[in-house]
């Protein structure tokens, strides 16, 4: 077994919580790639295994891991595992590899118990009659004395089966009990449906007493505000707080239960601010600006209502971040709280614990990985609380502050945790869904978001004499997200959940001959065709939370390797026509543009330097690109002025979801009501329309292909997410 618990010297080894405790000290927790590197080397106790080997078993044969994984990890289990006598627990052997040198003891999980003792309980029975009954020469010379010793055989033998099914009952009646004692503990878990509009409620923000509940509800083609539901009367209507065509998302009541904060951000007047809501009144009051970039607007409270936390970004900071806000002060004061120069990451979702002493706060190295911090706001000490997270939505404390709820997404699906911060024990919640979980202060009631979304590959066909809708050509349970269509090899590459994980696949245009490419159990984004066919290049968290990397898919011999880039931080993968540079967006302190990197030696170019997030090589030295500046750009790539705009930023809006094909560029394009695929021609500056879809009916930060043996374009859509909010109760949870 897998999880199978087993004991070190003093330290006792609990693999299915990835935890060590040293006899007589508390449970401490350790990345599970630290475990799992553990077990591996106890499973083989005796023998040295090999770096190779222990590197193929924990991280793939198809993962590229740096010697530095693997060695970080030992140096971890030599420092938790460390004894008095300096008895040396894990040996390197040098040239060969590492070998556990304590033998360990494995010790029977409740399964395994009650496996055996069912086996035990039939063998009993089923050997009972042919118990021997041992007699000595002078009793058989005694047919009398035969009889007897018989009859005092089979008594004794009854007694023994006696014995041996009192205690095998009273052992199985324990375990019956125990298991039948979880289930009702699982039966004390009582889910309460707080809404069930059409659309979307998203971010419960319950007041301390729990009465009331303020979230965010978005629809289609309507104002995204805030709403106010009475729990205690659950069947009636919302009262509507905000009335305008801004957007309200996040929310925070004050302790005192009398003021709501919130992020007002409205597009049309090009202004974003954090406002207080006296709710009995509702009087509004601006506390200061916001960041019109940007869709997420955290923030939180502290306990003595004085301290209002933010992500915003201030006028000479690099980057977005944490601020406080000191709301005593008369002109609501604000300083920034998050670091800000030589960081290799960024502060976003914060909460204060309910003693005031700690804050919890999700950190992102990249895209691809973000977790948890718990920061000591009197000293500034930090310790990291959870590993290998992908994307935090989410976290709120319960009562004593010794333990966090929190919400992780992980290759498209929303899980739900409770995090013991003394032990660093992490308990799953089996709850569909769970996001952006809330708990109200007093009555200590949890709320939370839940949310599903899925993505499929639909395909437009263009040129029809009759005009064409889309149509799914991959859909299911699973999703599928960042098709690119290579027409040497006539398939799409793209990412898929399928297998539990983000991994690469392929297919035919129209969906037949699925193939899963990769095995690298982690999450993998943005694959790109080589333009001979040969490669695909694609996104993926670097070890250790070391940033990001551009890894490349061997069609031929079907093995990854990781481009040696010299950043860690990178965007969307493409390819130079060559096909011997990548060309990728690289994200740094000073600024950020689209580089060439060198295939071969690593060697590097500046291709942009107006702030290029994603390009095209549509010729040997002509780059198409974006910025966050609206509209499509273009530029020679060996000249070192900024480049010229050949769509304007009316007409074209969109970042990655467009694809050049033959002097035409088609994308996506949003409108207040709906959104448009629309092909230009940039020679002739014509614009043409495709199709008027749904809101949200495509992916905004997706690819698109085109199909050219099909005349087709293939693209990531999805349905308009469906979000409620729940209340739960347990005691087992709190």
């Amino acid at each position: 077994m897998r999880n199978k618990p087993f004991k070190i010297n003093q330290y006792q080894v609990t693999p299915a919580e990835f935890s060590i405790q040293a006899d007589g000290f508390d449970k401490q927790s350790l990345q599970p790639k630290f475990i799992e590197v553990l077990f591996y080397l106890a499973e083989h106790h005796g023998r040295v295994v090999p770096r190779d080997e222990l590197i193929d078993h924990i991280w793939g044969q198809d993962s590229y891991v740096g010697e530095k994984s693997l060695t970080n990890a030992i140096w971890h289990l030599r420092k938790k595992l460390s004894c008095a006598d300096d008895e040396e627990i894990i040996k390197t052997i040098r040239k060969a590899g590492y070998q556990l040198m304590p033998e360990p003891q494995w010790q029977v999980s409740p399964e395994l118990l009650a496996s055996s003792i069912n086996y035990s309980v039939d063998s009993a029975i089923e050997n009972s009659a042919d118990i021997p009954v041992y007699q000595t020469q002078s009793i058989v010379s005694n047919p009398q004395a035969v009889n007897s010793a018989e009859h005092t055989a089979n008594k004794s033998k009854v007694f023994n089966i006696s014995s041996t099914h009192v205690l095998v009952t009273l052992i199985l009646s324990l375990l019956v009990l125990l298991y039948i004692q979880q289930f009702s503990d699982d039966d004390d878990i009582k889910i309460t449906a707080i809404t069930k509009h059409p659309g979307s409620e998203l971010f419960p923000s319950p007041s301390p007493d729990g009465r009331f509940l303020v979230y965010s509800q978005v629809s289609t083609n309507k104002p995204t505000n805030l709403f106010m539901k009475d729990t205690h009367q659950v069947e009636l209507p919302p009262k509507q707080l905000t009335f305008d065509n801004a957007i309200e998302m996040h929310s925070v009541w004050s302790n005192n239960g009398q003021y709501l904060y919130f992020a007002r951000k409205d597009k049309a007047n090009n202004s974003c601010y954090y406002i207080q809501l006296k709710v009995s009144s509702q009087q509004e009051t601006q506390l200061a600006t916001c960041p019109m970039q940007g869709v997420y607007y955290y923030l939180d409270i502290s306990p003595d209502d004085q301290t209002l936390a933010v992500y915003n970004k201030g006028v000479f900071a690099k980057r977005t971040g944490i601020y406080f806000i000191d709301l005593s002060s008369k002109n609501f004061a604000m300083t920034r709280f998050s670091c800000d120069s030589d960081c290799t990451y960024k502060d976003r979702d914060m909460s204060f614990s309910s003693n005031g002493k700690y804050m919890a706060v999700s950190r992102r190295i990249n895209r691809l990985s973000e977790n948890i911090y718990l920061i000591n706001l009197a000293t500034k000490e930090t310790e990291q609380l959870t590993y290998d997270e992908e994307d935090i939505v989410g976290m709120s404390w319960l009562g004593d502050s010794q333990k966090l709820v929190f919400a992780a997404q992980r290759a498209d699906n929303r899980f739900g945790f409770v995090i013991d911060i003394q032990s660093r024990v992490k308990q799953a919640l089996n709850l569909t869904g769970f996001s952006y979980p809330s708990i109200a202060k007093e009555s200590q009631q949890l709320y939370y978001q839940e949310r599903i979304e899925s993505s499929s590959l639909s395909s437009l066909q263009l040129n029809d004499a009759i005009a064409s809708s889309p149509f799914p050509v991959l859909q299911s349970n699973f999703t599928y997200e960042s098709p690119d269509y290579s027409a040497i090899n006539d398939l799409v590459v793209f990412s898929s959940n399928e297998s539990g994980f983000d991994e690469l696949w392929s297919a035919k245009p129209d969906g037949s001959a699925r193939k899963q490419l990769t095995n690298l159990k982690q999450t993998l984004r943005y694959p790109k065709w080589s333009h001979n066919g040969e490669m695909v290049a694609f996104l993926a968290p670097l070890s250790e939370d070391r940033g990001d990397g551009i890894y490349i898919y061997s069609m031929k011999n079907e093995r990854v390797t990781l481009l040696k880039s010299p950043f860690n931080q990178h965007n969307r993968p493409n390819w130079s026509m060559d096909d011997n540079q990548i060309i990728s967006a690289i994200y740094g302190n000073h600024h950020t543009d689209i580089y060439s990197i060198s295939i071969s030696d690593a060697s590097t170019k500046r291709l942009t330097v107006d702030g290029g997030r994603y390009g095209v090589m549509i010729s040997a030295d002509t780059l198409l690109y974006t910025k966050l500046k609206k509209g499509l750009w273009q530029k020679n790539i060996n000249d070192v002025q900024a480049g010229h705009r050949v769509i304007k930023g009316s007409i074209f809006n969109t970042l990655y979801a467009w694809t050049y094909e033959k002097g035409h560029v088609y994308y996506q394009k949003t409108f207040d009501d709906h959104y448009q695929l629309i092909s230009y021609d940039i020679e002739e500056k014509i614009k043409t329309p495709l199709v008027r879809l749904p809101l949200n009916s495509i992916s905004k930060n997706d690819s698109l292909t085109y199909v050219a043996t099909k005349d087709r374009l293939l693209y990531t859509s999805s349905s308009f997410p469906q979000a409620n909010i729940n209340m739960v109760a347990s005691k087992k949870l709190f």
